[in-house]
Formats: C-alpha cells, sequence, structure tokens
C-alpha cells in the first residue's frame, strides 16, 4: 500500500513539474515578460510611499503612461498615489573658462581672464501622481494567468470537515481584503479562507495554507533552525495542495502550474526540484491523516440506515451471520428509531444469539425490537427521517401526512415540524393540508396513549362522563358550545377528553362528541323551530331580545307576548320593517358585547327576510343566489352534484340555505350569463362565494318563481326547494337515510337515535330497540323487541338476534361496537347481499387469494367480456409486491401483475375464458378488450397520496386515473426514445410527443421518479440527479412503484432528461432578459413649477421616498425605461385627493405593458399601497374629514368648522378594502360625497383638532370655577413602607408632617428591602388633588414636585417641602450633638496620651550619658 502511494505521489510531483516547465515556454510567458518590462522600477522610498497610500497596489503608472503604453484609461474620480520624481533645473552662468591640458584660467587678449557661459543641472524634486492598476480600465495586460477552480467537488462538505480535523490550527471562512485567496496567520495560529469561492478552489486553498501551518510557521523554523525564503514556502504549499488534490481526483493544474511558476525564480525550477522530498512526504503524511479522518466522520455522517448495513456488514465479514428478516428488522430498527447505541446492541446480541443456535432467545430479541417499531404512531416515517430533516429535538414523534390527518381525525393535537428545528402551534385541519413537510405528535402524549391502549390507566385518572355520548360534526359542536353545552373529543381513548376551549373545536377534527340528551333536546328545538316559517322564527327572536335586552321596560309595555309576536309578525308580512330596524340599530349603537352582536344579527336576517319577501312575492322581476351556510353532517352536500344528493339519499332543502343576493332580473339575465357573471366579473356588493355546484339560482319573471341547482353541467330545475325536510323516519324515506353502522356481539347493524317501527323496515332486516339504565337513560344497556321507557336507540339487524326466554339482550361492554362509518339503509342492504353472495366488489378488503397468503384488497376492476375482474395488492406488503387479479367470486385470475391490467393480464385472461368455454377457443374468438387510442391527458394533474388517503377522502377514481396515467407514460418516454434514438443521438423533439399526450407536470415526476430510483447509478449526471431529488421526494426504498421506472438505456435516458429540463427552463423563462427599468423616480408634488424630482435605482427606496411625502401633495412615483430601443418615462402611482392610486397608462404605451412591469413593479407597488398605514383628511362642505387605518380596519372622524368632533367610529373590514370604497360608504351614510372633498394636511387637522378641544377645555373649567366657588385646599401626609408600590407593606395616611417622620422612622427599611416614603395628599378641588411623593428614601424631591405647575404654585405644597427641609435638619443637628460627646473624650484622651509620651522621651533623654562636646560642635 506504502509502495503504491509513493508510486502514486511520484507521477503527480513529475507531471507537476513538467506543467510549469511548460509555462515558461508558452507565448504567454513572452507576452508577460514584455509587458513587465515596460513598467519603471520605483525607488525604495518610492516603494513605501504606495504602501502607505495603496497597500494593495500592484501595477502602477503614470495618467499617460497608461494610456499611451497601456492602451488603459483611469477611472472617472480614482485619487492617485502621490510620489516623488526628478524634476532637474538647467541653469546659465558666466565663469571664467579653463584652459583643460593645463588646468589654468584662459586669458584674452587684454590679459584679462576670458568669460564663457555654461549650463548646469541642478538637482530637484517635484510631487506627481501615478495609479495603480485596479484604478484602471481598458485592455487586459498579459499575465501568468492563473485561473478561478469552479468545478464541483464529490462529498465536499465531508471532505471540508475532514481538512478542518487535520489542520494544525483552527480555519475560519470569512472575507478578506485584496485577491488573497486565504491566509496563515503566524500571530494568530489561525488559517483564513475567502468565503465566496467554487468547491475546488476551496479544498485547494485549505489544502496549500494548511501545508503552509504545517511546514513554515516561523516559530516552529526558529526551534529547528530552518530558513525558507517566500518563494520555497510558496512553491512548496502549493505543490502539497496540488499533489493531494490529484490523488483526491480533483484537477487544479490550470491554477497550480501557472502559481507555481510566478513564484519560481527561473525557468531551473530550483525551488521546486530542492523541496520534493519534502513535498512528497508531507503530501502523504497529509493523505493518510485525511484519509483517517474522511472515515470517521463518513461514519457520523451515515444515515441510521446506513449504519445499520454498515454493521450487518462488519458482522457478516467472513460468513452468513443474519437470515433475511433478521437484516431487515436490524435496517428498520435503526431507521425508526435512529438510536445506535440501541441499534449497535440488538445486532450484537442478535449476532450471540445466532451463534449459540438459542432459538427462544432470537425470538424474544426480534419481539422486544418488533414491539419498539410498531409502538410509533405512524409506521410510514422513522425517527431517523425526522432528524435529517432538521427536527432534531426529543418531544415529538414522527407523522407523514397522511398519519397527521388520522390523529388529528381522532382528536390528537398535531404539531407541522420544520427544517429549521422549529414546530409550529398545534395545527387545524387546513394547516395539516398545507404544510408539505412532516408533522409531529408530542412524545408525552404518545406514551398516554399506549398505556391508554394497552389499558394500564388508572380510571381515576380520568373524568367519564355520565351520559351516553353521540357524534356530531365540527359546526353543530362550534354552535352548541357557544350556547353551554359540554363537547367533548373523540379519542382512541376509552375516555372522551372534555373541550375547555373553542380554539380546541376550531383547530380540530371534523367530529366531536355530546351527551346524546343535550343533541336530542337541540334536535327537538330545531323541529320545533322547522314548524314555524321564517317569519314566525324572526318575530319570536325579536321578542325574546326585546325581553332580554330591557326587561323593565318590556314588562311595563308587553301583558300578552303572544300577542306580540304575532303583533311583530304582522308588521313584518306588511313591510313596515323600518321602526324595527331603526330600534335594533340604536341597540347596536347604545349597548355592547353580546347584546350588540345579537342586534345586528337580527338586522342582517331582517334585511335578509325583506329581500327574500320582495324576491318570492314581489311583482318585480328579480333573481338571487342561494348559498349553503350551515352544514348539518347528516345532510353535508356543499359543492356536491344532484347525483352525488341522490345517491346518499338526501334531497336540497332550503332549510341548508342562507340568500347572499338579490338583483333586479333582466332579459340578459340567462342562467349561463348569472353563471358567467357571478365567476368572473362579480358586482362589489356580492359577498358570497363564486357560483359553484350545488348554489341555487331563484328566478322571478313576475308572473312565476323558479328554483335552479347549479350542477356539474348545466342547472337542474328544484319545484319543491321551498318545502320543508321531513324529519321523520317513514318506510318511503328510509332506505336512503344514513345511519351509524354497529356491531351486536359481531353481527352487523345499524343505529338510530330515532323510534323505528316495524311496518317502515324494510324487508330482510330486523328491527330491535335499545333500553337505556334508570341511571341514564342514554346509555344502552339491553337489547329487546320493544321498548316504551327509557328507549335508548333502535337498530336495524341483517340477521336475527336470539334474545332468550326473557326476550331481552344484555350488552355488556363487549355487546355494542360502533364500527365508526355512516350507510344509507339501501346500501347497508346491499353490502350485506354482496357479503352473503360471495362477491367482490369496488371496496372489498381482507380478501385471501388461493396460492397467496395474507390478506388483499382491491385497487381498481375492469370488464372483460361482461365479466368484473379485481385487481388486488397485499395489505401488509402494498407496492412492495406484485398484484393479482380475481373474478367477482375471488377465483386467480392472474399473479405476478406489476403492470395493472396490461399485457399479462390480458394474456390470462384469454386462458381463463378458453378454460370456461372451449368453444371460444375453436372459434379464435377474440376476448373484447377495451382498445385504448392515444388521448390527450396532458392536463390531467399528478395524484401523489396514497390509496388509503384516496380511499378514506373519497378519491379513489383519481388514484387509479392517475395511476394508470404514470405507468402509460413511463411506456410512452421508452417508446420516443427508440423512436428517436439514431444508436448516436436523439432526435430535436423526442420529447414532443410525450409532453403533448402528458404534460410536463408527469412526464417530470416519471423521470424524477426513476432517477432517484436509480440514484446510485454513475451513468446519470450529477446535476440530473439533483433535479430528480428536488422534484420528488421521498420516493425511495419499499414504496417505489417498478411499473412507473423507465428501463431505456441510462446514457440515452440521461440525455432524454436533459432535453426535457432544457424544454421546462425554456417554458419557466417568461420575462425579458434585459432589464426593461433603467431607474425609478418620486416626485414631491406634481403642481409646483420646477418640480422636485429624486430618482433612486431600487423600487423598495423609491416606495420608502414617496411614502413619506405626505399625502396632500399631488406626489408621484414612476419609473424611466432603459433607452432600448428608445427611452421613456411614465407615472406608476400617483396620490389623487390624497389617496394612492395606480395609474395604468403603461396599458396603453407599446411595449410597456409586459410581464415584468406587471409582476416586479404594478404588482409589488399594488401590495405596498394595501399594506400601508393610511391618514388622510379633508375639507367638506361643513367642516372635515378624517380616516387612517385602525387594526380592526378604519377609524374616521367628522368634524365641525370650528373642529368640534361631530361624529366617528371604526368600520370593521376582515380583509383588505382600499380607503375609497370605505371613505365613499361612510360619507355617504353622513350625507356627503367624495367629490366635494378636498384633501388637506392629516397633521394640521389634528393640531387644529387639538387646540380646538383644549380652549373648550379651558373655557368650561373657568365657567365651572365662576359658577362654583373654589373648596378650601387642604394637605394630609402619609407614610408608605414601599414607594414603589404604597398596597403592598404598611400604609399609614391623614398624618401631619410630624406623626409622618414619626412613623416613617419606626419602619424597618431592611423588611421589605424596598425604599420607604413619606407623600402629601392634597385636596384643592383641581385636577392635581390626590398622593405625591414627597421624600422618598430619606432624599426630599422638591425639584420634582416642583415640576408641577400647580405644585410650585400651591403654598400648602411649598411650605410641606420647607417644612419638611427645616425637620430633617433639625434632626441632623440633634444627631450630632448626641455623637460630640464621645468625640470630645477621645480628644482628650489621645492629648493624655501625647503628654505622656513626652515625658516618658524626656525621663529617657536625662538617663542617657552625655558625650564630650568637641570643638566646632554646635548643640542642637
Amino acid at each position: 500500500m506504502a509502495d503504491k502511494r509513493a508510486d502514486q505521489l511520484k507521477e503527480i510531483t513529475e507531471r507537476l513539474e513538467q506543467g510549469v516547465k511548460d509555462i515558461f515556454t508558452s507565448e504567454m510567458y513572452t507576452k508577460y515578460l514584455l509587458t513587465m518590462s515596460k513598467f519603471h522600477n520605483y525607488s525604495f522610498n518610492n516603494t513605501l510611499l504606495i504602501a502607505m497610500q495603496r497597500p494593495d497596489a500592484t501595477l502602477v503608472a503614470g495618467y499617460n503612461a497608461w494610456k499611451n503604453k497601456f492602451n488603459r484609461y483611469v477611472k472617472k474620480g480614482e485619487k492617485g498615489i502621490q510620489i516623488i520624481a526628478p524634476a532637474p533645473v538647467k541653469e546659465r552662468e558666466e565663469r571664467e573658462k579653463i584652459d583643460k591640458d593645463t588646468g589654468l584660467t584662459v586669458l584674452n587678449e587684454s590679459g584679462e581672464p576670458e568669460i564663457e557661459v555654461v549650463e548646469r543641472v541642478i538637482p530637484r524634486f517635484r510631487v506627481t501622481t501615478v495609479f495603480d492598476y485596479a484604478q484602471t480600465d481598458g485592455e487586459p495586460l498579459p499575465t501568468l494567468e492563473v485561473n478561478e477552480l469552479t468545478a464541483r467537488v464529490k462529498d465536499y462538505t465531508l471532505l471540508k470537515e475532514a481538512i478542518e480535523q487535520v489542520s494544525p490550527v483552527p480555519i475560519r471562512f470569512g472575507e478578506i481584503e485584496g485577491n488573497a485567496k486565504g491566509y496563515y496567520s503566524h500571530m494568530d495560529k489561525e488559517i483564513c479562507v475567502r468565503a465566496d469561492m467554487g468547491e475546488s478552489q476551496t479544498i485547494k486553498t485549505m489544502i496549500h495554507e494548511v501545508a503552509h501551518a504545517m511546514l513554515h510557521d516561523s516559530d516552529q523554523m526558529k526551534q529547528h533552525g530552518e530558513e525558507k525564503d517566500q518563494l520555497t514556502k510558496e512553491t512548496e504549499a502549493e505543490s502539497i495542495a496540488f499533489t493531494v488534490c490529484s490523488a483526491l481526483g480533483i484537477d487544479t493544474s490550470d491554477y497550480s502550474f501557472p502559481y507555481v511558476a510566478s513564484w519560481a525564480s527561473g525557468k531551473e525550477l530550483k525551488e521546486l526540484k530542492d523541496s520534493m522530498d519534502t513535498i512528497r512526504l508531507t503530501a502523504a503524511d497529509f493523505l493518510e491523516k485525511l484519509e483517517t479522518a474522511v472515515a470517521e466522520r463518513s461514519v457520523e455522517r451515515m444515515t441510521a440506515m446506513e449504519y445499520a448495513e454498515k454493521l450487518i456488514a462488519d458482522k457478516e465479514r467472513d460468513k452468513t451471520v443474519f437470515d433475511n428478516s433478521q437484516r431487515n428488522l436490524i435496517v428498520n430498527f435503526a431507521y425508526k428509531l435512529d438510536d445506535r447505541a440501541a441499534t449497535e446492541e440488538l445486532a450484537n446480541n442478535l449476532a450471540a444469539a445466532v451463534a449459540a443456535e438459542n432459538t427462544e432467545e432470537i425470538n424474544r430479541l426480534m419481539w422486544e425490537a418488533e414491539e419498539k417499531i410498531e409502538n410509533l404512531p405512524d409506521g410510514m416515517i422513522g425517527l431517523s427521517e425526522m432528524h435529517e430533516y432538521g427536527y432534531l429535538k426529543d418531544d415529538v414523534l414522527p407523522l407523514t401526512k397522511e398519519g397527521a390527518r388520522e390523529w388529528h381525525r381522532l382528536g390528537e393535537r398535531i404539531y407541522p415540524l420544520f427544517q429549521d428545528g422549529t414546530a409550529g402551534d398545534f395545527a387545524s385541519q387546513e394547516e395539516i393540508e398545507q404544510h408539505d413537510g412532516i408533522f409531529g405528535i408530542k412524545a408525552d402524549a404518545w406514551s398516554a396513549i399506549l398505556l391508554e391502549k394497552n389499558e394500564e390507566y388508572l380510571e381515576d385518572e380520568y373524568s367519564r362522563p355520565d351520559a351516553a355520548l353521540t357524534v356530531i360534526s365540527r359546526e353543530q359542536a362550534l354552535r352548541l358550545f357557544d350556547e353551554g353545552k359540554q363537547i367533548y373529543l373523540i379519542r382512541i381513548s376509552p375516555w372522551p377528553v372534555l373541550v375547555t376551549g373553542r380554539e380546541e373545536i376550531e383547530r380540530g377534527s371534523d367530529y366531536f362528541q355530546i351527551a346524546k340528551e343535550d343533541l336530542e333536546k337541540d334536535k327537538q328545538k330545531t323541529m320545533e323551530n322547522g314548524e314555524k316559517t321564517p317569519v314566525e322564527k324572526l318575530a319570536v327572536d325579536l321578542d325574546d331580545f326585546a325581553f332580554d335586552f330591557d326587561f323593565y321596560h318590556y314588562k311595563d309595555s308587553v301583558e300578552d307576548r303572544e300577542q306580540a309576536v304575532e303583533a311583530l309578525k304582522e308588521q313584518i308580512q306588511a313591510g313596515d320593517v323600518q321602526p324595527i330596524r331603526e330600534w335594533l340599530q340604536a341597540a347596536v349603537e347604545e349597548s355592547e358585547g353580546e347584546s350588540a352582536e345579537k342586534a345586528a344579527e337580527l338586522i342582517t336576517r331582517l334585511d335578509a327576510l325583506v329581500k327574500e319577501q320582495k324576491l318570492l312575492s314581489g311583482r318585480e322581476k328579480q333573481f338571487g343566489i342561494y348559498q349553503i351556510t350551515a352544514r348539518d353532517p347528516e345532510h353535508d352536500y356543499r359543492f356536491m352534484n344532484l347525483d352525488f344528493v341522490k345517491r346518499h339519499g338526501m334531497e336540497v332543502n332550503r332549510a341548508d340555505y342562507e340568500l347572499v343576493y338579490t338583483e333586479p332580473l333582466t332579459e340578459k339575465d340567462t342562467l349561463e350569463a348569472i353563471y358567467e357573471r357571478f365567476n368572473i366579473q362579480r358586482p362589489t356588493d356580492f359577498t358570497g362565494h363564486s357560483l359553484s355546484v350545488s348554489d341555487v339560482v331563484v328566478l322571478n319573471d313576475g308572473k312565476s318563481i323558479k328554483a335552479c341547482y347549479v350542477d356539474s353541467i348545466g342547472f337542474a330545475e328544484l319545484p319543491d326547494f321551498f318545502k320543508e325536510r321531513k324529519m321523520d323516519l317513514k318506510k318511503e324515506t328510509i332506505l336512503d337515510e344514513q345511519l351509524q353502522e354497529i356491531e351486536i356481539f359481531d353481527k352487523p347493524g345499524l343505529f338510530s337515535n330515532s323510534r323505528l317501527r316495524d311496518e317502515d323496515v324494510p324487508d330482510g332486516l330486523y328491527r330491535y330497540d335499545l333500553r337505556g339504565s334508570d341511571y341514564d337513560p342514554g346509555q344502552p344497556i339491553l337489547v329487546e323487541k320493544t321498548v316504551i321507557v327509557n328507549h335508548a336507540a333502535s337498530v336495524l339487524m341483517a340477521e336475527e338476534l336470539d334474545l332468550g326466554a326473557d326476550g331481552r339482550l344484555e350488552l355488556g361492554e363487549e355487546g355494542l361496537n360502533f364500527t365508526g362509518g355512516l350507510l344509507t339503509v339501501r346500501e347497508f342492504m346491499k353490502e350485506q347481499e354482496e357479503k352473503n353472495n360471495g362477491l367482490l366488489h369496488g371496496d372489498s378488503d381482507h380478501i385471501t387469494v388461493e396460492g397467496h397468503v395474507g390478506t388483499w384488497y382491491v385497487v381498481d376492476e375492469t370488464e372483460v367480456g361482461g365479466e368484473k375482474f379485481f385487481l388486488l395488492e397485499h395489505e401488509e406488503y402494498g407496492d412492495e409486491a406484485a398484484c393479482v387479479a380475481v373474478n367477482e367470486q375471488g377465483k386467480l385470475v392472474a399473479e405476478d401483475l406489476w403492470n395493472g391490467f396490461e399485457e399479462d393480464f390480458q394474456d390470462a385472461v384469454k386462458e381463463y375464458f378458453a378454460e370456461k368455454n372451449p368453444a371460444s377457443q375453436k372459434e379464435e374468438q377474440a376476448v373484447p378488450v377495451v382498445e385504448k387510442s392515444r388521448t390527450d391527458d396532458s392536463d390531467v394533474p399528478v395524484y401523489y397520496e396514497s390509496f388509503g388517503y384516496a380511499a378514506e377522502n373519497g378519491e379513489v377514481d383519481l388514484y387509479r386515473i392517475s395511476r394508470q396515467l404514470n405507468e402509460e407514460c413511463r411506456n410512452a418516454i421508452e417508446e420516443a426514445i427508440a423512436d428517436n434514438f439514431d444508436g448516436m443521438n436523439l432526435a430535436d423533439d423526442a420529447t414532443k410527443s410525450v409532453v403533448e399526450q402528458f404534460g410536463m407536470e408527469r412526464m417530470g415526476y416519471i423521470l424524477a421518479y426513476t432517477l432517484n430510483y436509480n440514484n446510485h447509478d454513475g451513468r446519470y449526471s450529477h446535476s440530473n440527479k439533483e433535479w430528480a431529488d428536488t422534484t420528488c421526494k421521498g420516493e425511495r426504498g419499499s414504496n417505489i412503484r417498478t411499473d412507473w421506472i423507465v428501463r431505456s438505456h441510462p446514457t440515452v435516458l440521461n440525455g432524454f432528461v436533459d432535453m426535457y429540463r432544457k424544454e421546462l427552463a425554456a417554458e419557466q423563462q417568461r420575462e425579458p432578459e434585459k432589464p426593461f427599468v433603467q431607474q425609478f423616480y418620486v416626485v414631491t408634488d406634481l403642481q409646483t413649477n420646477p418640480m422636485q424630482i429624486e430618482k433612486f435605482g431600487d423600487l423598495d427606496d423609491a416606495m420608502s421616498c414617496y411614502q413619506q411625502v405626505p399625502n396632500f401633495h399631488l406626489k408621484a412615483l414612476g419609473l424611466e425605461k432603459t433607452p432600448d430601443p428608445l427611452p421613456g418615462s411614465l407615472d406608476i402611482v400617483q396620490c389623487k385627493n390624497g389617496i394612492d392610486t395606480i395609474v395604468e397608462d403603461y396599458k396603453k404605451v407599446p411595449g410597456w405593458d409586459n410581464p415584468y412591469i406587471q409582476n416586479h413593479v404594478v404588482a409589488l407597488v399594488a401590495e405596498a399601497l394595501k399594506v400601508q398605514d393610511v391618514a388622510v383628511a379633508y375639507e367638506i362642505n361643513d367642516g372635515y374629514f378624517h380616516i387612517q387605518t385602525s387594526e380592526d380596519g378604519y377609524d374616521y372622524t367628522l368634524y365641525s368648522k370650528d373642529f368640534t368632533v361631530m361624529d366617528g367610529g371604526i368600520v370593521e373590514t376582515d380583509e383588505y378594502r382600499p380607503v375609497q370604497e370605505v371613505m365613499e360608504e361612510v360619507l355617504a351614510e353622513h350625507g356627503h360625497s367624495v367629490s366635494e372633498c378636498g384633501v388637506i394636511s392629516a397633521e394640521y387637522l389634528q393640531e387644529q383638532s387639538y387646540r380646538a378641544e383644549t380652549q373648550r377645555a379651558e373655557a368650561m373649567k373657568e365657567k365651572l370655577a365662576a359658577e362654583k366657588p373654589a373648596p378650601e385646599a387642604s394637605i394630609s401626609f402619609y407614610v408608605a413602607e414601599c414607594a414603589e408600590f404604597p398596597v403592598m407593606g404598611e400604609f399609614h395616611d391623614n398624618l401631619t408632617l410630624e406623626q409622618a417622620l414619626e412613623v416613617y422612622d419606626k419602619i424597618p427599611a431592611e423588611r421589605m428591602k424596598e425604599i420607604k416614603s413619606i407623600g402629601f395628599s392634597l385636596e384643592d378641588g383641581s385636577i392635581y388633588s390626590g398622593m405625591f411623593d414627597l421624600m422618598v428614601g430619606g432624599e426630599v424631591q422638591a425639584e420634582i414636585v416642583n415640576h408641577i405647575q400647580h405644585y410650585r404654585e400651591s403654598p400648602l405644597v411649598q411650605k410641606a417641602i420647607s417644612d419638611m427641609k427645616t425637620l430633617l435638619e433639625k434632626r441632623q443637628a440633634s444627631k450630632e450633638l448626641e455623637e460630640r460627646p464621645s468625640t470630645r473624650q477621645s480628644v482628650r484622651e489621645a492629648l493624655k496620651n501625647c503628654k505622656k509620651a513626652q515625658e516618658q522621651q524626656s525621663n529617657q533623654e536625662q538617663e542617657k550619658p552625655k558625650k564630650a562636646k568637641k570643638k566646632g560642635e554646635m548643640e542642637l
């Protein structure tokens, strides 16, 4: 291995040496030398000057030198580099002429020295300016070109991390000044690499700088006594980088060869040859360390499944250990749980058990592992997929979208997970459908579910409802919850969970539970109301509201409530509703909360009733539109066609609808015209949804009334639309009534909350009653033939029940089970008949097939020769196993079917008919098979969901159609390749036929599906694999459908994918490549002259400037187009009369109405205008008007001429409404119009209004003061233990100042660790009456108190401040007086001690013997 590596490195370095030599013999090198010779060699001092002014300078020359020698020009605005240039001066002077030979002065004829004029050069210098290469433009200079590396690197991230691990110093990525790719800092001991480079350039630079750190660290070289010049260092580093990269399969020769040449001292390559051994040894060491690091990190980066496969491979390196089931279990365990330690433990234990041939231990280990896998909430996704997705926390367990739907339906809280590692709030059903990622269920919630499923719970931990429960829809749950009823979640646990907040219903599943008794009461109330006409219902509700709204007034004015209701009904029928409406409007304005909402609702109902009466009873020609609002789960047919309504035993009834619009009927208003208008150009006052299937259009032509149902195709007349629905179960309607599916002791039946009679029951079914307990009549405990008292329900059974001698059957805990579905009686009877006959149907499942293990379910069906055949898929293995085909009796007809009802099935069904009818074989009759002709299916979308989801949501047809088209698309791609490939190239239009038949979406899906399946195949390009991964995610592993995999040759198919992607890119490229806009501009006011115009290169900046200009100016924002072919400018938005308005002039000018203007200018501006805050003011005829955006919509105010507020309010808007529209509405209500408005400054109006309000307040204050004598002012004091919150701790008030100080001293400051305070309470009748701090923390707050003018002018407050200061000064003086005696005592003691010390010193000196005094000495 070592020899092989040495040979490899020797070959690489020899190639490096030859590549560098080739550089020196190239034409490029000759041109480079010639150019470099033209540059001046600057002195040392000038070099320093250049470096000081421009450190990154490379080549410098003067202005004219750049122009004349190099054909380059200095850029405009560039600042030059100042250097010192020689500027010698020639001077003339007269001097004596000297003989050159003798050196003596030459004399003239007169004997005097001869004079001559000579020139001499005096050396002087001047400052001149030069410019660096980077400051110029023009022809490029010849260079030893070092090409930037741009190639991609396989496993780039892994390799990058491994180099960081090998590096002896840290590596960071960031910005680097100048042109350097990276550097090694000897001082900081770190490597810095430029962050914005390509993959191969980054890897090469990292290795280059690591080589510097390994070989050229200044401290290490000094320690080892090494010395190397810069040429050698750069040659070694780049050569090592080239060698290592070459060994890794990365070609850096375009960069490395010129780089090494540029650092060589000559063509002999001395530095390279001298360092060859160092380069090879260092490169070998580097590669060895790098391979180790890559291997370690590869294991770390392995997916859970890859790690499991490695474990298995390690165990089986010498011999086979595991069987297939054990291998699959280990891999699945790793994928689902993503626990490497647990996976390794499982593999080790299982291998040990296999080696010991311990079958019991093997089974135990496998059972425990399978149990852990099965205990996850969704078998289609594991923790490893969640972690790879980006969510790494362990607080949730992962769910697919299908799993999220299911658990949400069962009442659990589901959370969307995001790739940034965060989770959203628990999701509603709509939010689940909108989220494209994965989901989670809380781990603790799932643990509780497992306990409940395993019945490992304690009953006292749950609050079991006392009453029997029944299922209701979300809409019913919301309404009944609002009415105060108890609503329960439907969960898989044995005990339902009580709903505690409305949000749980809004975001919860489609169905909930309620006590049967509560539902029966609600139904009874509904039936009672159903017997009343809409007028009677409204009259009753109006009377109820009047009674609740003003009870005492009602009692005083109404004697008989029934007569009051009758009077209201007659008044409504007579059309005299205005007084009622005005009274309700007053109630809305005077009240708030629930009363105001109820009054508003009654106004809406009153208006709708008047509209409907006019529509149905008036002689005026009119039409109306009815749409379904409240949805009863038993009669939910919104957006369904009439065929669906009839098949489900329902009827279209007025009670389900609400009248949403009426309008005069004209001759142009045909049903088709109305449909088109209310889908394309809906009236602005139309508040319903676009006219759709299930809506009803009512036409009143003045003579008759006709109700028409909007069906899938055309319209259907409804003669009984205005008849009330029959609620009783009669014999003629019971067949089409939907009831709940049940089982009583495993026997199938239907459950009805209503009482059924034998005479109403169809033949073949058996009716029984369920008796409720005395404690809870709604909880069934017994089955009897007929129950009179405690009747809980009636059931219809497919077979008779044995009631025993007593005529009753106890249900117990297991007797009655709700299987969850809803069926009409007719569907139930048909299903039972088919089961009895043993015939299969489209929804059959749990089918056993002769010669095959497990059970199967129907995924498709077809009819051949008058017989039905069914395609079955395995219930356990799904897409992993081939399908089989059977007849209606379940007899096997064909097996090993991977492509549905295609060739293999056709052959098998021919044999089937041949065996069944040998005569047909003799006559050679062809089996009748539907011949498929080429159809245009390009507009049929791809169905991405599973069969289970399709079956649950009634979309099996869509699933089957899409699945079949996927197979056909695969075949069409293979045919297109075969027909258009000539052995060398694909025809230019190879993709055309497939696109025309199946469309771009399906074709791309099948191609991406194929590439994902064959991701391991190196014959597909990297870019195509990346495209496939982003186009068709999550289609790998066991769920792959091989009948969708294109089987053409990979190389040819790769070219076919290239052609498809080019066509896709061309289709998506719709906007012009060249920019249409040159710049944007903002005009501050179009009415000023000259106009003030600001220009911007960015729309956001222009929009920001535009929005800052006050809107009482006639401002504008527009754009200037590029001058190709002609320049031009147009306004895009103008502020007209205070309102920002899109100007559509661009639509009238040729070339301007293009996608760029529409999508990148007008659309963005319009969106910005929608979300901007608006505040605009106007002068109107009798005053002023102001409107601005608020949280709920728009806030408006009307002022009089003297700026007094006259009226105002808020117009609530659930969605965006233009301010112009709201203005028109509000002004019209107050008798004004927009046309009379003149825009003014909103700030000016606010200022004037504030000033006027202030003046009125002052005037009122003066008036009140004049009318009422001012009360006598007084002041008292309080003490608070906590200054910030006086209510906390001790609080004393009504004190004198002296009392306050005394109380203040008694409160221990350390008790609450808060600041004590003394404050005053002023009572003088002013707005400043009340409490205010006077002293806080021992400091008098004089400055703060005097900041308030009223306190500054109050004698009582000023006296309080003065008294407080005086008291504090006295207290301080007293304190000092108390402390002074002890001070005096200490001073006296100090003086005594000092005197005593002096006496002792004097005595000591007297005792000492005196020295003899010498002459000249002084006595001191």
